[in-house]
């Protein structure tokens, strides 16, 4: 083709596109599992104030009753992030070859900041029959799943108390559920994230009884993460970290804010579908500023479930945390 050719096929292809624009290009869907929970704020608040759209970004959102059944949908791509609890599940995957990571914080507990408390049966409470953590002996109390960080801070919380995790007998049922029980009388006591706690005190069920800061071993202490799959790290890096700088955005103003700013509870509000005024009631969750998890707290989860049984091989810390996406 001849220069003055190609100079009039390029004239073509301008024409062509001022008649017929080209379609914007299509937003990056995300494609994220969530277990429903008030240390979500961060990622509520990035969606409805439009911050993962201005970055072009689409999260889909997938309901999971547990951050533990959230794993093989995350090794295998059937999810591109995954937000939840530490499990000996995770740590499992990872040891057996799959690679995925943990890449920010999602929620910790701070003296002041007891959004996982146990909650124990109101007329337990009423009666004097649960005073302490040494009267739990023998009762039965409800926790999400098997094998998650829950068992860990249910087993520090009977540890400070004189009582080994063995003490109690530990039923597995989603929170809600577990809410349920405390009504029906069909357990004593349940470890819930909030807003749960707060649902069993205004229901007049249960009564936010021990809290996480009462415990030296978790009075601060890593509750709640954000992980990515492998294939979206490698083959979608911009959009990783541009999904953490979004997220962080929306950290930043529950930071500023608080659960009881009418704006923040109400965006809480319309995802979980309970009431502005149960948001604003509960014990809110500690995030970090910059999203950085306590790795140190991720190793001694670790640990304990290793002890437990429920890991057979532990893995270093740099195959379970990657911290690059939040540079």
């Amino acid at each position: 083709m001849t220069t003055r050719a190609r100079r009039w096929a390029g004239l073509a292809v301008l024409a062509f596109a001022l008649v017929y624009p080209l379609p914007a290009l299509a937003a990056d869907v995300v494609k994220m599992g969530e277990l429903p929970s008030i240390s979500n704020v961060g990622l509520y608040i990035a969606i409805d104030k439009g911050y993962f759209q201005a970055r072009g970004i689409t999260v889909e959102i997938e309901p999971f009753a547990s951050g533990a059944k959230m794993v093989p949908a995350l090794a295998t791509g059937q999810l591109d992030v995954a937000i939840g609890t530490p499990s000996a599940g995770l740590y499992n995957a990872i040891a057996g070859g799959m690679d995925f990571k943990i890449v920010a914080d999602k929620g910790q507990t701070r003296p002041g900041y007891n959004f996982t408390p146990l909650v124990v049966r109101k007329d337990l409470v009423d009666s004097g029959r649960v005073k302490s953590i040494k009267d739990l002996k023998g009762l039965k109390i409800a926790s999400g799943a098997k094998g998650i960080n829950f068992d860990y801070m249910l087993a520090k919380m009977l540890e400070h108390g004189g009582l080994g995790f063995d003490s109690v007998d530990i039923v597995y049922v989603g929170y809600p559920e577990g809410i349920k029980a405390l009504a029906a009388k069909a357990v004593d006591a349940a470890f819930v994230p909030e807003p749960w706690g707060m649902q069993a005190e205004q229901q007049k069920v249960g009564v936010r009884l021990f809290l996480p800061e009462q415990t030296p071993a978790i009075s601060t202490s890593q509750v709640a993460v954000i992980m990515y799959a492998a294939k979206f790290m490698k083959e979608r890096p911009k959009v990783a970290r541009e999904f953490l700088q979004a997220y962080v955005q929306g950290v930043k103003l529950y930071n500023q804010r608080g659960l009881k700013d009418p704006e923040v509870a109400g965006m809480i509000s319309r995802h979980m579908k309970l009431p502005v005024e149960t948001i604003q009631a509960t014990f809110p969750p500690y995030v970090d500023g910059s999203a950085r998890p306590r790795v140190q707290d991720l190793a001694a989860m670790q640990d304990w479930f290793h002890q437990m049984g429920w890991v057979k091989e532990k893995v270093p810390m740099e195959r379970v945390v990657d911290l690059t996406f939040l540079e």
